[in-house]
């Protein structure tokens, strides 16, 4: 960081340059670079379908800032979920300016249903008043929060008891200095305790993401971790909710239900790709059974990452947003992927996504010409998705999106769920600074 009023010189530039370091990473580098314009992948015509009826789209917000005049410093975040329906046949009958495509906000609030909920959670240094330290006051307050939590069922704790398995192991005890392995994972509501030391042990636990909380480092992951969590519960408990009932499996063959970014489990809590992989085909057999010909579909749209940059890359040529022709898509294989998009930095055979994903990349351009970059669930295959055949799903998915994109790589959906989550950087940290005396 500079000092204040401080203007970069050309000394640090120089003396890099004088001893041929540059020149020294350069013989050494692997270059990726072809000598040839990027092929357009083959993109195919997007099939004919019918727009799901319904939407619900779900997404994710956190802030995490100081509060002031704490010492040591002191640190605390806050994370939200919002969670909207919309309604897709009241959506169309709305008039749009001609050019941008958008309604007025009024009427279009008037097509959605909406429901939000929050948690505080302790960050560096936020012990509770009893001496509390903060690692274990976050887990308290998570799995609190978690025994709380429904979409209108069972809770979001009884959710991942259920993802997780009656058999799942706490791999350590919560506490560090306990050497204690392989602990049974308490059911929602109870609390267990550590044979050894005595520690309690949470439900949570059985994710682990306490143990990214370290002494004195910021567990700015933790946060984003119990965010990515919330999202994936609130997915699963709807589901879970509206299988159980002959309305509900009619509900899910008319909704598109939409997640923000990759469909996708990353860090410690990837233990629950597999697990809800096999939940989504758990459902996908009882529509099968009940309503033979629904699909479930659960897709998401990226608004950023490698594959977002990819596809910028092929629609790069002969002008930006050009190259890629409208009404078509594509679904990236594992070979390209390596190859282009996503390379390979272990010697594990394992192909892109198959640990911690629980949808596949679709890359489209739609009649109006947003380019979008989603992912979609498949419950019909087997990991990995990427070498699978195309999707069941995947006509409704793109026939459900392209009217709703509203801007490369922006889709409506998740704009209206993130308008329900998103935490005001300026109102969430003044939030947090009030928590100062």
């Amino acid at each position: 960081m500079p000092y204040e009023n401080e203007r970069a010189g050309l000394a640090a530039i120089r003396a890099i340059a004088e001893k041929g370091v540059v020149d020294e990473f350069r013989q050494e580098l692997q270059d990726r670079h072809t000598g040839q314009p990027l092929p357009i992948p083959p993109f195919q015509p997007c099939p004919a379908g019918t727009s799901r009826t319904h939407i619900l789209a779900i997404d994710g917000s956190d802030v995490y800032q100081p509060i002031p005049g704490a010492l040591p410093s002191t640190e605390a975040g806050l994370v939200s979920l919002g969670m909207v329906v919309m309604d897709l046949k009241k959506l169309k009958t709305l008039q749009r300016l001609p050019e941008s495509g958008a309604v007025n906000p009024r009427l279009l609030r008037e097509t959605e249903r909406g429901q939000s909920l929050g948690m505080m959670l302790p960050g560096m240094n936020a012990g509770k008043k009893d001496g509390t330290d903060p690692k274990t006051w976050f887990r308290q307050i998570f799995n609190r929060e978690l025994e709380k939590a429904n979409v209108g069922g069972e809770t979001f704790a009884e959710t991942l008891h259920h993802l997780l398995g009656p058999n799942h192991k706490v791999d350590h005890c919560p506490n560090p200095d306990c050497s204690k392995e392989n602990l049974s994972l308490p059911r929602p509501g109870q609390v267990d305790y550590c044979p050894t030391c005595g520690v309690e042990v949470l439900p949570t636990d059985g994710l682990r993401i306490h143990e990214q909380f370290r002494e004195n480092e910021s567990p700015t992951e933790c946060h984003s971790r119990v965010r990515d969590t919330l999202e994936i519960l609130a997915l699963v408990n709807s589901l879970r909710y509206l299988v159980k009932s002959e309305l509900g499996r009619v509900a899910i063959g008319n909704t598109a239900f939409v997640m923000d970014g990759q469909l996708a489990a990353f860090g410690t809590i990837a233990v629950l790709a597999r697990a809800i992989r096999k939940e989504l085909q758990d459902i996908q057999s009882v529509l099968n059974e009940k309503h033979p010909g629904a699909l479930l579909l659960v897709m998401s749209g990226v608004k950023s990452g490698p594959f977002v940059n990819h596809a910028e890359e092929l629609d790069r040529a002969p002008a930006p947003g050009q190259n890629i022709p409208r009404e078509r898509l594509w679904l990236p294989d594992n070979d390209y992927i390596r190859a282009n998009i996503v390379a390979r930095h272990s010697d594990s055979p394992k192909p892109w996504g198959e640990l911690t994903h629980y949808g596949r990349p679709i890359v489209m351009k739609t009649k109006n010409g947003q380019r979008l970059v989603l992912n979609i669930a498949q419950p019909e295959a087997e990991p990995p998705l990427t070498n699978a055949l195309a999707p069941l799903a995947l006509a409704d998915a793109v026939n459900t999106a392209g009217p709703l994109g509203v801007g490369t790589d922006q889709f409506l959906a998740l704009r209206r769920a993130h308008n329900r989550a998103a935490i005001p950087l300026r109102a969430g940290t003044d939030l947090i600074k009030s928590l100062a005396p």
